[in-house]
């Protein structure tokens, strides 16, 4: 029977949106670790190539799982009955008047002052506008379209999922298999056709439609939790199998060329998309009813909203410390600049909080 029809649903449905949300550390702590983990894959990027370490390679496939980490935060938060406890006009509104001006404020700022002055080449004016359509004008601007359209289809997907963890389970679980599906065809035809066929042409208007499972699975896994057993299974199992399977892929030859390319890492790959379903839904299934102190509290909130305007600011201090020459030379520098930049921003973003002007773009 469809919930809406069942006697009593509609007022359970008002008190779960009307009730206060409680506070849970665990998800402050899992959007620091990511956000801290994005930096660690721009900082190492330049590093790593066929020749690294496998232990390289295990770091960097559990670094990928960094960004469907906080989208599943977003959707274990956005996609809670209270998250629109005031309609979900107060919500968009909400939401959008902090993301639309980030939005083009930072790929302003990233598109004209670090592409253009810092680049110190001729602006080839319809580059930068492919470049901006396609989201790939530097390699975390992506982020802001894919959050954005998220943002714009939760009143949807909020309707329907209300605090149903079934049908979050349900919905989630076919989000993401389309995506698989939708984002294997390329390769897998590659191949065999003249050109491959691309169902899904991702840009600023598409990004986010292949991180749908990822964001109605974080609502998932935190409204209705796998067991413990289950959670410490994935973590202890799970976890170590599917990261030994993504570091395979990153270093086979399989994945050179169609159609292995289908196994080759990205986040909507089976690799990374598995290992980071797994250790998310591990994490929540074990730490869901963890509390902390008040003082605790207000430290893990304080750097939790700074996460943010982290993502947003990390980037230019990297480049502006690689323009400055700071070297590279070893294991000890390169983890030190990861401290600077990690320290760097997150100053810059729990500072700029306090200035009126920026906490509306941080």
């Amino acid at each position: 029977m469809h919930p809406s029809s069942a006697p009593g649903t509609n007022s359970r449905d008002r008190r779960a949106a009307s009730a206060p949300r409680r506070y849970s550390p665990l998800l402050d702590v899992i959007r620091i670790l990511a956000v801290i983990a994005v930096i660690a894959v721009h900082v190492i990027a330049d590093h790593l190539d066929s020749g690294s370490t496998v232990a390289m390679h295990v770091l960097r496939s559990l670094l990928s799982t960094a960004v469907p980490a906080f989208i599943m935060i977003s959707g274990a938060l956005n996609l809670a009955p209270a998250a629109m406890r005031h309609g979900s006009g107060r919500f968009l509104g909400r939401r959008l008047r902090r993301l639309v001006p980030a939005t083009l404020v930072w790929t302003a700022f990233y598109a004209g002052v670090m592409g253009v002055l810092l680049a110190g080449e001729p602006l080839d004016w319809r580059q930068e506008v492919a470049d901006l359509l396609t989201a790939s004008s530097y390699p975390h601007l992506y982020f802001l379209p894919l959050i954005l359209g998220l943002t714009a289809i939760t009143p949807v997907i909020g309707a329907y999922v209300r605090d149903s963890g079934r049908r979050a389970w349900t919905c989630g679980a076919v989000a993401a298999g389309w995506a698989l599906i939708v984002m294997a065809v390329p390769p897998l035809t590659a191949g065999l056709l003249q050109q491959p066929l691309v169902p899904l042409q991702m840009g600023i208007l598409t990004y986010f439609l292949p991180f749908i499972g990822y964001y109605v699975l974080g609502r998932a896994a935190w409204a209705a939790p796998v067991r413990r057993r289950a959670a410490v299974l994935l973590l202890l199992v799970g976890v170590p199998v599917l990261t030994a399977a993504t570091v395979w892929a990153y270093l086979s030859r399989t994945t050179d060329t169609p159609p292995g390319q289908v196994l080759l890492p990205t986040y909507v790959a089976p690799t990374v998309m598995l290992l980071s379903l797994a250790l998310v839904v591990a994490l929540m299934g074990l730490g869901r009813d963890w509390t902390v102190t008040a003082r605790a509290e207000r430290t893990l909130r304080t750097v939790g909203d700074a996460t943010f305007g982290v993502f947003l600011v990390h980037f230019a201090i990297l480049v502006g410390l690689r323009e400055l020459g700071y070297p590279e030379e070893s294991v000890l520098t390169v983890t030190g600049l990861l401290v600077l930049v990690t320290l760097g921003a997150f100053a810059v973003s729990l500072l700029g909080k306090k200035v009126p002007g920026l906490r509306a773009i941080l």
